[in-house]
């Protein structure tokens, strides 16, 4: 009786000793496994997936579409989705063309880039004083060649061309300001976003040139 005692009792501790075994190895396998979905979730495995971008989501009245959402792909900041809002006015001689670039959803998007067109009486230093609207896109700035006038840096690019020498209702609107802004830093270094910049500038330039159905050459690089 005794040793069928003794023999029950061993068999209840070595059958508690495995049990005891298998909630350590449990732990120890749970928290290996929570390491390792930590470590995945910081590399970004679960992160959302950035947005696309076609060549038919970027503004009509941006030039070379293709190769510019194909820009926006590279150096836009990182979002889930992008949307895309145009402006024209064409009349007489009002002229207005620009396209605003946004990321995120509708309840939290970004600001990250603006084309923007439009006539203006004033001289070139003038008017690019007007476009610099916040100290850091004027950080940077340096001439390059093209149109009348332009300048560019890493956050802003801007090109001034003649449009007409002379219109019938206000003669002194007869210059052309163009400006791309980067509302939000661009994720390059500042050489590249400077680079893209007057890239999209002059290619801008020229399409708002040929849509303002101005007289005077546009004195822009061809493209």
């Amino acid at each position: 009786m005794v040793g069928e005692e003794r023999r029950v009792r061993m068999g209840w501790v070595r059958g508690r000793r495995r049990s005891v075994l298998v909630v350590v190895w449990g732990g120890v396998f749970a928290v290996l496994a929570g390491a390792g979905f930590g470590i995945a979730a910081w590399q970004g495995a679960f992160a959302e997936e950035r947005g696309d971008i076609a060549a038919g989501d970027v503004c009509s009245n941006v030039p070379h579409r293709e190769r510019a959402a194909e820009i926006f792909r590279s150096v836009l900041p990182e979002n889930t989705s992008y949307s895309f809002a145009p402006l024209i006015k064409h009349g007489g001689d009002i002229f207005a063309s620009g396209c605003d670039v946004y990321g995120g959803k509708l309840k939290d998007r970004k600001y990250l880039l603006n084309f923007y067109a439009h006539r203006t009486a004033l001289g070139w230093t003038e008017a690019l004083d007007g476009e610099v609207v916040r100290p850091e896109y004027g950080v940077g700035l340096e001439p390059f060649r093209a149109g009348d006038k332009a300048w560019a840096g890493p956050r802003m690019a801007f090109v001034g061309t003649t449009c007409r020498e002379k219109t019938t209702k206000r003669p002194e609107m007869n210059r052309m300001v163009v400006a791309v802004i980067a509302q939000t830093p661009l994720e390059a270094g500042d050489a590249k976003s400077t680079s893209v910049l007057k890239e999209l500038a002059v290619d801008f330039a020229r399409q708002v040139h040929k849509d303002a159905e101005c007289e005077v050459p546009a004195r822009l690089p061809v493209g």
